[in-house]
């Protein structure tokens, strides 16, 4: 995979970080002057956000208050600008967890704003209560008591297949169950000693989908075994080691572009509407549908991820503005428009809301989705019933949904774990370089 910084860069962006900020009631700011966000796509989740808001701010606010979208013809392009710009005491004034960036560094480093200085400042009727999301999903962003990631939506770590197709390779399973990197092998082992045309997950590269679900597995693997807070990696441990190998055999047949899956596509059609609507459409063709938790490190584990979310730039100059957005995109309007309780939701891939009146919404809204006849479905049978229990009991969250093109995975391990998959260096190598590079990252 291309490195998207060089180490120069991300000595220029930590630098910079280091560097006095200075609030925005220092700066004389210019009446046409705005937000701005960059991105390298304009069409992506966060960016239709954006649209979306720079519609109906103009009911409370003047143009003063809508974000510009500055769009570039590629990632490489953007990171650069943006690093360069960091470092002059400048850069845009959003930056989203879906862009390539260091965002445990920047973190570390303080280069975003820490939110709970707006809300805590906020004397207003409308003011951000914090009581009001959900309070895990909500702290992911805190580190030092100081909250510098504002998540808007969060999805699980779920796989989702059918009892019939699991019956192929004599697989037994329940809803809610389990798999774990250590059990996965043994329950699955008819499926990886087959030689059947399947996939482990579907990864169809006709779809044109972003992501590499495989590569997202193999990916959320290898992180779970740092500790990114205490700059301590566990690659070294018999665990870790006797997991490797079927992680690995689970990438290569699913590259193999076969026509079938056991498990769906990972990130597709999960906001609890559709997926309501894809319970009946397994139904309708015969099929049971079973979710299991997974794949996690141990089974008291409910692992999830942020969809969507954003930090303030320290640099910016327009707090106020900012906070405007920030408060929008938690409103309960908002919230209840991203995940689908509202009309549809913002997109296929986006799953639960961190507004508890959105969520609320949200349930009542997948309870009266109707199948193609104009029956109800029903959010009470075991499979939908058991999805909702994983969200409401989630105990883990990281900060990537696209965790193999997060900067760590792709930037600084990408290379050493495309060699490994590929075979170029054995186990023992990749260990030792996927070790020594993560070390460096840490603590660099």
């Amino acid at each position: 995979m291309k490195k998207v910084f060089s180490n120069s860069i991300i000595l220029a962006i930590l630098c910079a970080m280091l560097l006095s900020f200075t609030s925005c009631d220092e700066y004389k700011i210019k009446s046409n002057e705005k937000l701005k966000y960059y991105t390298s796509n304009a069409e992506d989740d966060f960016s239709s956000l954006i649209k979306q808001y720079n519609k109906i701010c103009l009911e409370k606010y003047d143009e003063s208050y809508q974000i510009e979208i500055i769009e570039f013809e590629n990632n490489d392009d953007m990171c650069t600008k943006m690093s360069t710009e960091i470092m002059a005491g400048e850069g845009p004034d959003i930056i989203s967890l879906n862009q390539n960036l260091p965002f445990e560094k920047l973190i570390e480093n303080e280069a975003f704003l820490d939110i709970n200085s707006l809300i805590n400042n906020d004397e207003t009727k409308d003011k951000i209560e914090l009581d009001e999301y959900n309070s895990f999903i909500m702290n992911v962003g805190v580190y030092d008591g100081k909250r510098y990631i504002v998540p808007l939506s969060y999805g699980m770590d779920v796989l989702v297949s059918t009892q019939e197709r699991l019956k192929q390779f004599n697989v037994s399973g329940n809803n809610g169950e389990t798999l774990t990197y250590s059990n996965v092998s043994v329950k699955f082992s008819p499926f990886f000693n087959s030689t059947t045309n399947y996939s482990f997950v579907s990864n169809d590269s006709d779809t044109g989908l972003w992501f590499d679900h495989p590569m997202q597995l193999f990916s959320r693997f290898i992180n779970s075994y740092i500790d990114f807070d205490n700059k301590s990696t566990f690659f070294t441990d018999d665990e870790f080691k006797d997991n490797l190998d079927i992680m690995r055999e689970m990438v290569i047949s699913t590259r193999e572009d076969n026509a079938n899956a056991l498990f769906d596509d990972l990130y597709i059609n999960r906001s609890l509407p559709l997926i309501t609507g894809k319970y009946a459409y397994y139904k309708s063709i015969g099929e049971t549908p079973v979710v299991f938790r997974g794949l996690v490190k141990s089974d008291d584990i409910y692992s999830a991820f942020l969809e969507i979310g954003f930090a303030i730039n320290n640099n910016t100059k327009l707090q106020e503005q900012a906070y405007a957005f920030i408060k929008y995109a938690l409103s309960d309007d908002c919230q209840m428009r991203i995940c689908g309780a509202k009309g549809n939701s913002l997109s296929a891939s986006i799953s639960f809301p961190l507004n508890n009146k959105a969520y609320e919404q949200l349930k009542y809204t997948a309870s009266r989705v109707t199948d193609d006849d104009d029956r109800i479905i029903g959010i009470d049978n075991d499979f939908i019933s058991t999805y909702m229990k994983i969200a409401d009991y989630v105990n883990k969250c990281t900060l990537y949904r696209d965790a193999s093109h997060s900067y760590y995975n792709s930037s600084v391990i990408g290379d050493i774990v495309d060699k490994y998959l590929s075979g170029d260096i054995s186990k023992e190598k990749f260990i030792r370089q996927l070790t020594a590079a993560t070390e460096i990252y840490l603590t660099e």
